[in-house]
């Protein structure tokens, strides 16, 4: 580990706290979730450019999380629909494994991009973390408000 590493962690461990308790007021608000996972997404960007990193160097890491949670949710929200909650686990599981392979993909796509026009998307622990953890956020929040707009109606 690099030697930021354990210096920037409190960040890490901030943003997901605040991350969990966030989820918990939004399933028990029963409102429009999509709209409250894509606000909670503005949290770990917030915290990257606090910590001064370079949202720049983040954007692989950001299509990443986006491309990776935003076709996880499809996956879940088929499988729920099909085969109630044991569908959404196995439809998130094996969502999550292929779109693990897709996403990095496009993130090593965008990448190599990056690096082609002189910006640099050098990882580091807290970028990384931060910038998948935002895009996650951003992906499965923009998918879960087209799916309620839809007429999606979760089950509470």
């Amino acid at each position: 580990m690099g030697a930021n590493t354990g210096k920037h962690a409190w960040w890490v461990t901030a943003v997901t706290l605040v991350e969990i308790a966030l989820a918990y007021l939004l399933l028990r608000s029963g409102g429009w979730f999509g709209l409250g996972v894509l606000a909670m997404a503005l949290l770990p960007f917030a915290a990257a450019w606090l910590a001064a990193r370079d949202l720049k160097a983040l954007i692989p890491d950001m299509v990443f999380g986006a491309i990776d949670s935003g076709l996880l949710v499809l996956a879940a929200a088929a499988g729920a629909l099909g085969f109630g909650v044991a569908g959404a686990i196995v439809g998130g599981v094996v969502g999550d494994a292929l779109t693990d392979g897709i996403a990095g993909f496009f993130e090593g796509g965008i990448a190599e991009w990056l690096r082609a026009r002189g910006i640099s998307e050098s990882r580091t622990a807290l970028g990384s973390s931060l910038g998948k953890m935002g895009g996650c956020l951003l992906g499965s929040g923009t998918v879960l408000t087209i799916i309620q707009l839809c007429g999606f109606k979760f089950q509470m």
